[in-house]
């Protein structure tokens, strides 16, 4: 009986640890799901204006539409649903971090790669 005490007290032990990083890992989920889709818009938006040099935030709208994230082993699911507002929180991470530049030309924001 005695030399079954340990195996399990490792086996509770184990149970404690999974259970443990399924809370931890359940609390963040939200915010890494932010975290990946801002990851997401912003190699989007840069790939945008490599490609086409500068563009508007009106033009930059469809690049980031229909983007969605997912964490792998996971149903959970976040998407782009105002383009506009998506767009008005990453482009100015994207200014401070001086991966683009704000222009104005004329009454229009233009946006640029540095």
């Amino acid at each position: 009986m005695l030399k079954y005490i340990p195996y399990v007290l490792l086996f509770a032990l184990a149970t404690m640890i999974i259970y443990a990083w399924g809370l931890w890992r359940s609390a963040r989920q939200n915010q890494e799901l932010s975290n990946l889709l801002a990851s997401k818009g912003v190699a989007r938006v840069k790939k945008a204006l490599r490609k086409n040099k500068a563009l508007t935030l009106k033009e930059l709208e469809p690049f980031v539409k229909d983007l969605t994230a997912k964490q792998p082993f996971s149903r959970q699911q976040i998407a782009v649903t105002d383009p506009k507002e998506f767009l008005g929180s990453i482009l100015p991470y994207m200014i401070r971090q001086k991966m683009i530049t704000e222009n104005k030309d004329g009454s229009q924001t233009v946006y640029q790669l540095k």
